[in-house]
């Protein structure tokens, strides 16, 4: 753990400026997948999803590429940034059944998890979708947020009440997280803070292919917070 956040910290602070530090740049973006490996063995837990999601986005911001940044565009929606140059296109048969849209499964609700009075998170049900409206399973990472639902206002979203990201890159986290009968992605995640039931929130999705940024899709639901009348 100490080598990997060592490591993470260094590779963080590199700047490579010279036209020729692309070797530079490939041989730091190798140790940051080896990291990452030695990362998936650790423990399960919050502390192993912030070392991947954080490697990845090492490997990716040395390599010029990077799935996980989101910053703010001038509408105050989320936007990635467009990566320099291009690839070749993947050809038909290798994207055939990509997830092509995003849904936020009817079963996504408020849940108590540690047997206390009152909910203390949120079970969200991803559902990938290919180019054929089937489902389909992904690999990349999922970005959750939950925000404020204003009633009759034009302006529907607050204050965001919840963030979390989930990183869904191995068989473990695949057989962790995907439920074979509702086909789709279930992901427990626990509040940042208490959410009062009855309160109407926004549940917002956001999937990051691992290779670039035209593939990511969004999804929206609106739940309310406690018992499902």
């Amino acid at each position: 753990m100490a080598l990997a956040a060592a490591a993470l910290a260094a590779a963080a602070g590199c700047e490579f400026t010279r036209p020729d530090d692309y070797p530079q740049r490939l041989m730091a973006a190798d140790l940051a997948d080896a990291l990452r490996e030695e990362a998936l063995k650790l423990p399960d837990g919050g502390q192993r999803e912030r070392l991947v999601t954080g490697l990845i986005q090492v490997r990716e911001l040395l390599l010029g590429e990077s799935v996980l940044k989101v910053e703010e565009s001038a509408s105050g929606g989320p936007r990635l940034p467009t990566p320099e140059g291009g690839a070749a296109p993947a050809p038909p048969w290798a994207t055939m059944f990509a997830p092509a849209s995003l849904v936020i499964g009817f079963f996504t609700r408020s849940r108590d998890f540690d047997g206390q009075p009152g909910d203390d998170g949120l079970e969200v049900r991803l559902q990938p979708l290919d180019q054929f409206g089937d489902p389909t399973k992904a690999v990349g990472s999922f970005r959750v947020e939950v925000f404020q639902c204003r009633l009759r206002t034009s302006e529907r979203k607050g204050g965001r009440l919840g963030h979390w990201f989930v990183s869904v890159l191995d068989l473990e986290s695949q057989r962790k997280y995907y439920d074979d009968v509702d086909r789709s992605y279930v992901f427990p995640l626990l509040w940042e803070a208490p959410i009062e039931a009855g309160t109407m929130v926004i549940v917002q999705a956001t999937y990051y292919p691992p290779g670039g940024f035209e593939e990511k899709l969004f999804a929206q639901r609106v739940i309310k917070i406690g018992p499902q009348e």
